[in-house]
């Protein structure tokens, strides 16, 4: 490879080289910083890439000014008067299309550093055209993640009132369908003017409309020679303090050209902490190199020169690969005087060649690795920097990156203005300084017109609630009440009423009151949180309690009462059926007389139900002793729920009312009913499609005020149907005159009401929803509402409840406990087999009787004997009065003992078979063994 460069060399330097130009679009002015950069990549090329290919490269310049698309077109007819085999620039997209709709018709390759308008990616549109930068909707896609990042959903635009400018919201017009789509807000979209002397640029009416919107993320996108004037108006305007961010996109980023060459002490002190957003353009190999040179040279740094020269770098090094395949380099030259349109037939047949050998590189630039991708005619693995100037050394430095492959990584933390470290809000988090008018109606408790010297003329549970929000949010405000005293109703002529109409037309700055969030009004206005949840319930006249002759047994439902009787006789039968046949109640061979009968047992649930203790003693055996227990659980259950609710009912004034609900409404002719008119509720009755309402409607009756309402409710058959909280409030403020049924309906939410399409009022709205989510957490407004129905004081005549509260103990509640008998009775018949097989084991051992089955036989035959011989003597007792003599108490002794005696030989013949029964099996079974074994002897 050594051999045959150096061979190359001889030939080339053997014959004359030749001289190639290429176009480039920047300022013509020998001294321009641009055209300085671009003079030394070309003398780069010459020297360190074009050698061995014999080819010297010329850059041509324009020859006047760029102002104008007429300028710019004419200057690239004269670059192809004179011979180019490329054409590199203008900076600004709308130049570059301009330019390149020309040349691609030559086929001339045109190169743009700087286009960044995503509408020139497709190479079929501009097939010659080969870019440096990456579009715009990258860059939105970089912005996009770093407001997800930070979890920002509001901002403000600040832009250049002239082509850059307006193709600047162009540009982010990715970012703004994002927002529309999140829900984000652009709080302001600003333009400023451009004139050709910055110094006298003037942005004191932007800046005030962004600071008025609130908006703390402001994203300037700009031309960078106004940065350094708008930075300083927005100091003046306290805009780059504590709690903002200033974001710099595009061009606007490229802060380093403006400050650290003006300035020797670099950025003004109330930049740090700035955020720019920029693509990778000094992080190739040479730019090291190139940058010490330029510093030699003393070349003033421009925006986008590494591009530029990357651009110079790429022609050379393509034209070297053309050289090397032996390409015709001559460019088609166009005669001067000839008409613009016979220009564009007239195309260069090797510039389709020495494109590809442009999309074919792989350069290792200023910016950074440069490969091409064959679809967009940009370069691969584009990257966006994102760079902060810290505080530490006030110089800017990278804090995170984007790749298209990795998306956002943050490397360090920043420090944002004003050397905030915590957590950047996107919107202010108090409201100092600011005073609202805010409209309100009278409705107690929640607004009470209370008009006193000191000029205070409102208190309430919500009066509460502002204050504390007032507090916390460092803002005044001035309430006062609607002039026609509704809350806001929609008229026919879709014009609305009340507070809501204030709210509409700006009459006030938003509204305080018991306002029901409806979907009518969520459709005029901007509801907050519910600050307050309640329903609709029933008021009524207070009813007087009838009572019966029998109230007492009111605390236990008939079947329970039913229930009881019964599992007192079951278990009096089940303990009497175990004393009398359970081995354990006494010994078979004992003389003992049974004293546990029905009627004796049946005695002692009585006894234990009455809580005052059976004098018969206790059942010897544990299945006895088991239904004992089981009897006690369910008295002491029973007697303590009916103490209790029968406390209750003689405690509570409560009764059976002829209205439980709103659907007992249409089922009676005894009560007329009615609600406030020119409410949410009259609405509601109205405009339902439920037919049960539809119902309540045909003979609703409506009220000027509440007032007016607790006025009929007293004089009249009259049930008023309002909210639940105010209903609660007023009955206990008039000592419970009335009653508030308990069954609720009609669910609902309070709220304040803001401006829609406000975006200063929807932030206020903002930190209304988050202070007042606050205060429920922490009970704040629980607690608050306590307090005011504490105010209004306690009822001396009781408390009227519903009726639900008067409720009997039914059998579905002790439901659980008649389980529990079952449970254990089921126990007790376990334990009276246990107590029988136990017995008949024991009598095996004793041998009383050959097996267990036996043993289980003989002592039932001798439990019914014991029993035959209780009722005959229980006969003999009642046949033996004091008037029998002597001769007849004789004879029926005589015939008992005989009886007595029959039974025991009979007994005995019975167990005499049963042995004998038991020795012939015993044979059988020897004999058929020795049969099986016949040489056992």
């Amino acid at each position: 490879m050594i051999l045959l460069y150096l061979l190359v060399c001889f030939f080339t330097s053997t014959y004359q080289k030749q001289v190639v130009n290429i176009g480039v679009l920047v300022d013509p002015d020998p001294n321009q910083g641009l055209r300085r950069t671009v003079d030394y990549a070309v003398k780069y090329a010459n020297r360190n890439i074009l050698i061995p290919s014999g080819i010297e490269l010329t850059a041509v310049y324009p020859r006047h000014s760029l102002d104008g698309d007429i300028h710019i077109v004419s200057t690239v007819f004269d670059f192809l008067q004179q011979g180019v085999v490329g054409v590199i620039g203008p900076g600004d997209s709308d130049g570059v299309r301009l330019v390149n709709g020309i040349l691609s018709s030559m086929q001339i390759p045109h190169i743009a550093p700087q286009a960044t308008d995503p509408y020139l990616n497709s190479s079929s549109k501009f097939p010659y055209l080969i870019r440096l930068t990456p579009p715009d909707d990258l860059l939105n896609r970089v912005l996009i993640d770093v407001f997800r990042k930070f979890n920002w959903k509001n901002c403000a635009i600040l832009t250049s009132a002239n082509n850059y400018g307006t193709y600047g919201e162009q540009g982010l017009r990715w970012f703004l369908l994002h927002a529309f789509k999140e829900g984000w807000d652009i709080l302001a979209l600003e333009q400023h003017g451009t004139p050709d002397d910055p110094r006298k640029l003037n942005v004191t009416e932007q800046l005030l409309n962004i600071k008025n919107s609130d908006a703390r993320i402001i994203i300037m996108f700009t031309v960078i020679k106004y940065a350094p004037f708008i930075f300083r108006e927005a100091y003046d305007a306290n805009l780059l303090g504590k709690g903002y961010a200033w974001i710099l996109i595009d061009g606007a980023g490229d802060l380093d050209f403006v400050y650290q060459q003006s300035l020797p002490q670099g950025y003004p002190l109330y930049l740090r902490g700035l955020l720019s957003i920029r693509p990778i353009s000094e992080e190739g190999a040479k730019f090291r190199s190139f940058e010490e040179q330029w510093h030699l040279d003393s070349v003033r740094r421009q925006p986008f020169d590494s591009q530029f020269t990357d651009a110079v770098l790429l022609i050379a090094e393509a034209l070297k690969d053309a050289k090397l395949n032996r390409m015709d380099l001559t460019p088609t030259t166009l005669s001067p005087g000839l008409d613009h349109s016979q220009y564009i037939n007239q195309k260069w047949k090797q510039g389709n060649i020495l494109r590809e050998f442009i999309l074919n590189q792989k350069l290792d630039g200023l910016t950074r690795y440069i490969e091409f991708s064959n679809v967009t005619y940009i370069p691969k693995n584009l990257e966006f920097g994102i760079y902060s100037i810290q505080f530490s050394n006030n110089q800017r430095s990278k804090v995170g990156y984007w790749t298209q492959e990795k998306g956002l990584k943050m490397t360090s933390n920043i420090t944002w203005l004003g050397k905030n470290t915590g957590q950047l809000y996107d919107l202010p988090q108090t409201l100092a300084g600011r005073k609202y008018r805010i409209v309100t109606i009278h409705s107690p408790p929640f607004i009470i017109r209370d008009e006193k010297p000191d000029g205070q003329k409102f208190k309430g549970y919500l009066v509460d609630l502002l204050n504390l929000l007032a507090a916390d949010l460092d803002f005044e405000y001035e309430l006062y009440e609607v002039a026609d005293k509704n809350w806001g109703n929609k008229l026919m002529n879709g014009q609305w009423t009340g507070l809501i109409q204030d709210v509409m037309t700006n009459k006030a700055d938003f509204a305080v009151a018991d306002l029901t969030v409806t979907k009518s009004r969520e459709e005029a206005v901007r509801f907050s949180k519910a600050y307050f949840r309640a329903g609709m319930a029933l008021a009524m006249q207070l009813q007087q309690e009838e009572k019966t002759l029998f109230y007492w047994l009111n605390p236990l439902a008939a079947n329970v009462w039913i229930a009881m009787f019964g599992v007192c006789v079951t278990c009096a039968l089940i303990m009497c059926f175990y004393s009398k046949y359970s081995p354990m109640s006494y010994e078979v061979d004992q003389e003992d007389e049974i004293t546990f009968t029905f009627y004796n047992c049946l005695w002692f649930m009585v006894a234990s139900f009455m809580q005052q203790g059976p004098d018969d003693g206790s059942p010897r055996c544990l299945s006895a002793r088991l239904i004992a227990i089981v009897w006690w659980i369910t008295c002491i259950l029973i007697i303590t729920l009916y103490s209790a609710t029968l406390t209750a009912n003689l405690t509570v004034n409560s009764m059976k009312k002829p209205i439980n609900s709103i659907y007992d409404l249409t089922k009676q002719d005894r009560y007329t009913y009615g609600t406030v008119g020119n409410t949410s509720y009259q609405s509601m009755f109205q405009n339902t499609t439920y037919m049960e309402y539809e119902k309540v409607n045909e003979k609703l009756k409506f009220v000027d005020n509440s007032d007016t309402a607790y006025r009929r409710i007293s004089e009249e058959n009259f049930i008023f149907i309002w909210d639940t909280p105010l209903l609660d409030y007023e009955r206990r403020k008039r000592d419970c005159s009335f009653e508030r049924l308990s069954n609720e309906f009609g669910y609902s939410q309070y709220a304040s009401a803001f401006p829609r399409n406000n975006a200063t009022m929807e932030h206020v709205a903002h930190l209304f929803d988050k202070a007042i989510l606050g205060y429920d957490e922490k009970k704040t407004l629980k607690l608050t509402w306590q307090a005011w129905l504490d105010r209004a004081g306690s009822c001396s005549k009781g408390s009227a409840q519903s009726s639900e509260s008067n409720r009997y103990i039914s059998l579905h509640d002790l439901s659980g406990l008649f389980l529990l008998i079952g449970a254990i009775i089921l126990s007790s018949f376990i334990a009276f087999f246990c107590e029988n097989i136990y017995y008949s084991v024991k009598d095996k051992k004793q041998k009383k009787a050959a097996n267990i089955k036996l043993a289980v036989k003989n002592r039932w035959q001798l439990l019914m004997e014991k029993s035959q011989k209780e009722r005959a003597v229980k006969t003999a007792n009642a046949t033996t009065s004091p008037h029998c003599s002597l001769e007849e108490m004789q004879s029926v002794r005589l015939r008992f003992a005989v009886k007595l005696r029959e039974a025991s030989v009979e007994q005995q013949r019975i167990e005499e078979l049963e042995q004998q029964n038991q020795l012939h099996s015993h044979l059988r079974n020897s004999e058929k063994m020795s049969i099986l074994r016949p040489d056992c002897h």
